[in-house]
């Protein structure tokens, strides 16, 4: 292979490297006269359409995106029919043969890769694709004249969130990198591309993956069921705060993850700041005067042990700075410096450090550009020549600022546990109405929905009390998670039952796709893991919808309250989950009635429902017909709703 030429324009010189579709070769671009890195199929591949449509969509997909964080593709092709993709070369190596030389990196390294991946990924994001595949191998760090940069690799296995394809559920990643719902086979988000950024800094901090098992099965269930070791308890030398990151980093809820790359940035970095040491600040200035007088000046004060001078001639170098030093607090900026001026500066910094404060610094009567600093976000400003007791009572107010700005993060963090343990209907209404109006109750149209781990009342009794209360949080991180993508309020967990309750608009219909979603992924997830895991005993579960009331209800006197939903339609789910087997989701005729078409309902027969009543003609919800309009006259409900008796009452 080496010397051959590919496409008629690509010399192969060296092979560089090898992954599971195809060899990457060192290459001579004959054309441009460059160096450039060739990917061809395997031979073996070729002949498959699956692994020819990943390579091209490899090269499409690459190709609309432009990043400095990303790999640049420059040609695709077909040589002697098998597929090459040309790309930027880079000099380097990848993170996993940094990490396994290494084995960890200290934080300020960590949130420097972290900053730049997340550069790519917002990227990607934004132009509509999931990575899917984000692992330290397909992470390069290039040598380059300004450093080290980070390149993100292999977007193969990518999904387009608006491709016109229906998501099949057989696309997989890397396990040990993929998240809940990933490895459950649901459609990819990007934040399943988050979640595989926390599993790498947990293991770039640690050294550890956050779940570890020898097999597949049991790997898959980890992810889904059990806690990860807090990084403090693996290396001593880790802040606590480290622990409270990655419990959101890593939630098994995608809704209580960190929501943006930007906000995993800022609470990785706030976690940085290790409180003991002296405050940074950095001081951007071009005049060598200036520096000297500052050091002068904190030298012979008293709180000179209090402050860490960093200094920067420019805005660019200010960047650099603030990337070397994560922990900066205080950025004191001139505004008037060659190569990049103070408000660009201030522009950039919270792409950089956003808990950090900015000063602008101008001339006296410099009006004009201090709203324009005030405007793009400074926190306060001075005027030249400097008063050093203004400055340093600048730096006092901007230090508190910064602090309180990183005590609000960490009470977002404690609320966020605080919500586990809390009705998320009484929530929603204490932000809505406030701590009077909550508590009110109030009528609604409604549907409630009962999902129950099929006949696990067994295991409970044959397992020990730890194991099986592991096996059932294993299937309700299945089963919480879509009731909560469909709108649904989670009232409240009863046994190995979930009572879910739904409204506003369409309730009906997205309590019906929630629990056709979760019968879906834990049969998914059951032929991955195989009979003997805890997803095989499937689920029934029972909707009804109607009037209910959301009401405060227990001891006021003893302090001991809920809140809750009552009414005909909770009762009416609840015995429908009872009297369902596993894999069904009952429902009664009203449901029939006021669904959608594209729901499909078979009768279920005659089941006693009610306790001490006469059985009833109960329906089964078959499935959602979603890839076609229905034509005239057809018929998706095969049962004569003339024909159905009522539910009887209790």
């Amino acid at each position: 292979m080496k010397g051959q030429t590919v496409g008629g324009r690509y010399a192969l010189r060296r092979e560089i490297g090898r992954g599971g579709m195809g060899i990457v070769w060192e290459a001579f671009d004959q054309m441009l006269r460059r160096p450039v890195a060739l990917k061809r199929m395997m031979p073996e591949n070729v002949v498959s359409f699956d692994a020819r449509r990943s390579f091209e969509q490899e090269a499409t997909t690459v190709a609309r995106l432009r990043n400095e964080h990303i790999v640049q593709v420059h040609d695709y092709g077909i040589d002697e029919g098998s597929p090459y993709l040309v790309m930027e070369l880079l000099e380097g190596e990848d993170l996993e043969s940094r990490l396994r030389r290494t084995r960890q990196l200290p934080a300020a390294a960590v949130l420097s890769l972290l900053r730049q991946l997340s550069s790519g990924l917002e990227a990607a994001s934004a132009a509509g694709i999931v990575h899917c595949d984000l692992k330290p191998a397909n992470i390069f760090l290039a040598r380059g004249a300004s450093g080290e940069s980070v390149k993100i690799l292999d977007f193969g296995v990518g999904w387009r969130l608006f491709d016109a394809r229906d998501w099949s559920g057989t696309r997989i990643g890397t396990p040990a990198y993929m998240s809940p719902e990933q490895v459950r086979g649901a459609v990819p988000h990007p934040l399943a591309d988050l979640w595989s950024l926390g599993v790498i800094a947990y293991r770039a901090l640690t050294g550890r993956f956050p779940f570890s098992t020898e097999d597949l099965a049991g790997l898959i269930i980890s992810i889904c069921a059990d806690p990860f070791p807090p990084p403090s308890s693996l290396d001593a030398t880790l802040l606590p705060g480290f622990d409270r990151f990655f419990e959101r980093a890593l939630a098994k809820d995608r809704t209580r993850r960190f929501q943006s790359s930007r906000e995993l940035i800022t609470a990785f970095a706030a976690v940085c700041d290790a409180g003991s040491k002296p405050a940074k600040i950095l001081i951007v200035d071009d005049e060598p005067d200036m520096q000297l007088l500052l050091k002068m000046h904190f030298r012979q004060n008293k709180k000179s042990s209090a402050y860490e001078l960093i200094f920067a001639d420019n805005g660019q170098h200010a960047i650099e700075e603030l990337r070397r030093h994560p922990d900066i607090d205080v950025v004191v900026a001139d505004i008037n410096m060659p190569v990049m001026d103070g408000i660009t500066l201030l522009e950039r910094i919270p792409e950089v450090n956003p808990l950090a404060r900015t000063v602008i610094v101008s001339a006296y009567g410099d009006m004009t550009n201090i709203r324009r600093a005030m405007n793009r976000g400074a926190f306060d400003f001075l005027f030249k020549p400097l008063d050093f007791a203004d400055l340093e009572t600048t730096l006092e107010k901007s230090l508190r600022s910064a602090e309180q700005q990183r005590q609000k993060a960490q009470a977002n963090e404690e609320n966020d546990i605080l919500r586990k343990f809390t009705n998320a209907a009484l929530v929603e209404r204490l932000r809505a109405l406030g701590p009077a109006g909550a508590a009110a109750s109030e009528a609604l149209e409604a549907t409630v929905a009962f999902i129950d781990v099929f006949r696990f009342t067994r295991v409970a009794q044959e397992r020990p009390p730890a194991e099986a209360t592991r096996l059932l949080n294993a299937n309700f991180e299945v089963i919480v998670p879509e009731l909560l993508a469909q709108g649904g309020i989670v009232d409240k967990f009863m046994g190995d039952a979930v009572m879910a309750v739904f409204h506003g608009p369409e309730h009906l219909d997205r309590a019906l796709s929630a629990c056709i979603a979760v019968r879906e992924q834990l049969a998914t997830v059951a032929r991955r893991t195989g009979n003997d895991s805890p997803y095989a005993h499937g689920v029934c579960a029972g909707v009804s919808t109607g009037s209910v009331l959301a009401a405060e209800v227990g001891s006021h006197a003893c302090a001991r309250l809920g809140y809750t939903v009552l009414g005909q339609a909770v009762n009416a789910a609840s015995h429908l989950a009872r009297a369902a087997l596993s894999g069904e989701i009952l429902v009664d005729e009203a449901v029939c009635r006021a669904a959608r078409q594209e729901f499909k309902f078979e009768s279920a027969g005659a089941r006693s429902i009610w306790p001490r009543g006469e059985s009833t003609t109960v329906y089964r919800v078959a499935g959602r017909d979603v890839t076609r309009p229905l034509l005239e006259g057809e018929q998706t409900v095969q049962i004569s709703l003339e024909t159905r008796p009522a539910l009887a009452s209790r």
